[in-house]
């Protein structure tokens, strides 16, 4: 795939997702969470990635929030 063949698939891909995407960016806003404490924010996005059929390693690194 080239580049331009990649970033027409990621901007179709934003599009046909925005209204999620919007609603995952003011969830987080909403919800402030300290560095190292976003378990909110963690369980969230790795749900989200894990809906769209991504393999999500939670905990990475010895880190509840990684």
């Amino acid at each position: 795939m080239d580049l331009a063949t990649a970033k027409d698939h990621i901007r179709s891909t934003v599009d046909a997702n925005r209204h999620r995407l919007i609603e995952v960016s003011h969830d987080l806003w909403e919800h402030p969470e300290l560095c190292f404490e976003e378990h909110r924010a963690h369980d969230l996005l790795t749900a989200e990635l894990e809906a769209a059929g991504f393999e999500v390693e939670r905990g990475a690194f010895g880190l509840d929030t990684a």
